[in-house]
């Protein structure tokens, strides 16, 4: 900064504070006495500056802390956790804890930072995005196949005892599309078996 600028610089924080800091004379500039305290706080203060910025650099360059998620038992085991253990792989001072449920909750009120859910979601002011599809596929085991007449049509499930995912609901539907895209059969009915944990249906398939 050229010295000018830094005189004037100096004038106008003396007309400002109404006191002098320098002694000026034709040949050179000296501190007051208090032009050189002002200087000396001045020097904490902009080193205390340094620091502030330096710790708060250090904590956003450095990947740490705890981060809560929420998620329901359909995904936690299977996929969660998986992708928990190899972020923690690349990132060993990340901690997680995880709440496992399928109910809605109070992120707020519960200290959730992420929740992962299934399906739409309810009227909400959370940011939503979607990070995969999934297909569900119909099946039976092959025990149950040679004991009984299989189904040809959709409407033909309603004849058997029909296992589902369990979503709170008395009552379940199925929908089907056909091959070509263009016919959708829709069924309600009452399963047999309905678990909110798709990993319990499969020993009671079996």
């Amino acid at each position: 900064m050229p010295i000018l600028t830094v005189s004037r610089r100096i004038a106008e924080l003396e007309d400002e504070l109404g006191v002098r800091l320098l002694d000026r004379s034709t040949r050179n500039l000296r501190l007051t006495e208090l032009g050189a305290e002002v200087l000396e706080q001045a020097i904490r203060s902009a080193e205390l500056s340094e620091a502030v910025d330096n710790i708060v650099s250090n904590r956003l360059s450095k990947v740490c802390g705890t981060l809560r998620l929420s998620a329901p038992p359909t995904i936690s085991d299977t996929l969660l956790t998986p992708i928990v253990t190899a972020f923690q792989a690349a990132y060993p001072e990340v901690r997680f804890q995880i709440f496992v449920t399928d109910r809605h909750i109070d992120h707020i009120a519960e200290g959730i930072d992420l929740a992962f859910r299934l399906g739409a979601l309810r009227d909400s002011s959370l940011v939503a995005r979607k990070v995969l599809a999934y297909r569900r596929q119909l099946v039976a085991s092959p025990g149950y196949l040679q004991s009984c007449r299989p189904p040809e049509a959709p409407k033909d499930l309603l004849d058997h005892p029909l296992l589902a995912f369990w979503r709170r609901e008395p009552e379940a539907s199925w929908s089907f599309v056909h091959k070509d895209g263009r016919a959708e059969e829709t069924i309600t009915f009452r399963p047999y078996l309905a678990i909110n944990d798709f990993g319990g249906l499969t020993p009671a398939l079996l």
